[in-house]
């Protein structure tokens, strides 16, 4: 058997992670090459061969697909590999820390040296641990260990009062988030079909309707992660206490009502980044 994998096998890889990759990001099977064609500006024809393996793909129009969807550059680039790494994480700071790795061997107990990989049969994640911290469990032998600082998370901001929404973006850009600022529902939707969030902070009243539909459309493309409502209006009777507790739970939304500290809706975004992915 050869020990290097051939230029279709390559390919084959590649294709393989993207199609998960966009899976995770909520992209439909039907609307995935035309995704691709928003990302890299190819034609139609030229995303389908490169996908099929008919053509090659560059090193610039894979780093533009990782720029693009806020994925690391190294997994991606791992796939043409003759042996492609595996995502994985290293807790570091009550943190997981993603990597790549290249673990070797067969799972035993009791490795000497710095880092192993641990495997979960069960979930397929893989983890980066100290040796001594799991002496007594399987572990495999690491061949390769890379990092690579993760991009921003991307969040967008809805309301109609533009100010507001301004002020949002400002203190999570400042925390190091890359956050949007929309005044409508329209060209949040717009901006979704040509790019993903990671995280939504919506205002629940814009103009004279509500966001319910709006929030619907969010969950059916990114079915997890952070989802923030925010409303002024429960004093007022605009808005009820009772709708917008049904409306959270229908879409795993948290609700704040305004004025809410800045820092209130950052914690809420980082607890929901950190959360496990909703099965659909």
């Amino acid at each position: 058997m050869a020990s290097e994998r051939s230029d279709e096998d390559r390919h084959r890889a590649l294709a393989a992670f993207i199609d998960a990759m966009l899976e995770k990001h909520g992209v439909a099977d039907r609307q995935r090459f035309r995704a691709l064609e928003a990302a890299l500006g190819l034609s139609y024809t030229q995303v389908r061969r490169r996908m099929l393996g008919e053509a090659p793909w560059t090193i610039d129009e894979i780093r533009r697909l990782a720029t693009h969807f806020h994925e690391p550059l190294i997994p991606i680039l791992s796939a043409l590999a003759d042996e492609p790494g595996k995502p994985a994480t290293l807790p570091f700071g009550g943190a997981p820390l993603p990597c790549t790795i290249w673990p070797v061997g067969e799972p035993l107990s009791g490795r000497i040296g710095p880092m192993v990989a641990l495997l979960d049969e069960t979930t397929g994640q893989w983890t980066v641990a100290p040796a001594s911290d799991v002496a007594d469990r399987p572990s495999y032998e690491l061949a390769r260990l890379l990092f690579e600082r993760a991009p921003p998370r991307r969040v967008a901001v809805l309301d109609d009062d533009g100010d507001s929404a301004q002020s949002i973006v400002d203190f999570l850009s400042a925390k190091g988030l890359d956050a949007k600022p929309f005044d409508c529902a329209s060209s949040l939707l717009a901006a979704m079909d040509a790019e993903p969030f990671d995280g939504f902070v919506v205002d629940w009243l814009l103009g004279e309707n509500t966001a319910k539909d709006l929030l619907s459309q969010i969950r059916v493309r990114m079915p997890s992660g952070p989802l923030v409502i925010l409303t002024g209006q429960i004093a007022t009777g605009l808005a009820t206490e009772d709708e917008l507790v049904m409306v959270g739970t229908a879409y795993r939304a948290l609700l704040f009502e305004k004025p809410t500290r800045p820092l209130s809706i950052f914690n809420a975004l980082q607890v929901g980044f950190a959360a496990p992915a909703t099965a659909t």
